[in-house]
């Protein structure tokens, strides 16, 4: 597992330890729908870290059991944060992918329902915002069951290599091609994809932009080795403390 000193372990237990007095805080504003907006808001804004966080520190300091209950129950807020017209916070192309993936791994029938009808028409930006926005409205369709198109994956495989950032060259380039390996049936493309999504992911948190902040999980690489699993009953090889496979047996 994780290599962790002391300070980030007892930081890890002292939120665990306050969980009921945070969530004892933030419960009353989610359910008084009389409550001023922003109050409901930063409601389903903490009540989302605060079980992420929780399974992420629990899955970091090897307590595999506790880890799926905590992103459960974490779902249905994770949606609200994510996507609702009223309490979603603010989030752009990347920070969304944590919400989205929590949902599409965790969430019950009614949210991953909700989330069906998020696959919207592409927006027009910059071509680095563009390539990220697609991938993230495919794996919607993709891990919702709806069909994807090969040309559109291959168009924007093809404008995402065209990008002059080096993260979309190197990560979400990978993630592309791993839902097109799941469309074609190509096994070899979607496991080689996975185990490079889950390198560039472990060295940013090594050394890059998410050192230091307990992003212990890959989740893009989780679920699509998730979907090549449901899909084609593919069994992911990619051997990283940053993918836990059991989360999807």
């Amino acid at each position: 597992m994780f290599k962790l000193d002391k300070y980030k372990i007892g930081r890890i237990l002292e939120e665990l330890a306050d969980t009921p007095e945070y969530l004892d805080i933030w419960l009353p504003y989610f359910n008084n729908k009389e409550a001023l907006l922003e109050d409901r808001k930063d409601s389903v804004f903490q009540l989302t870290d605060i079980l992420v966080d929780n399974a992420l520190g629990l899955y970091a300091l090897g307590r595999l059991a506790e880890v799926r209950p905590y992103f459960e129950q974490a779902a249905p807020y994770a949606f609200l944060r994510g996507f609702d017209p009223e309490l979603r916070t603010h989030n752009n192309e990347w920070t969304i992918q944590e919400e989205l993936n929590i949902c599409l791994l965790f969430a019950n029938e009614d949210t991953a329902a909700k989330l069906k009808q998020l696959a919207l028409p592409f927006k027009i930006g910059s071509i680095t915002q563009r390539s990220i926005d697609c991938y993230n409205q495919l794996l919607i369709k993709a891990g919702t069951g709806q069909a994807l198109q090969i040309d559109e994956l291959e168009l924007t495989i093809a404008e995402a290599k065209a990008t002059k950032d080096k993260d979309v060259q190197q990560y979400i380039v990978s993630l592309l091609e791993a839902l097109l390996a799941i469309e074609t049936a190509n096994q070899d493309m979607w496991q080689s994809s996975i185990a490079k999504a889950v390198k560039w992911h472990a060295d940013e948190c090594q050394f890059g932009s998410l050192k230091d902040l307990g992003k212990f999980i890959c989740f893009n690489a989780l679920t699509l080795a998730k979907l090549g699993k449901d899909r084609h009953n593919w069994q992911c090889q990619t051997d990283s403390v940053y993918l836990p496979l059991f989360l999807i047996d």
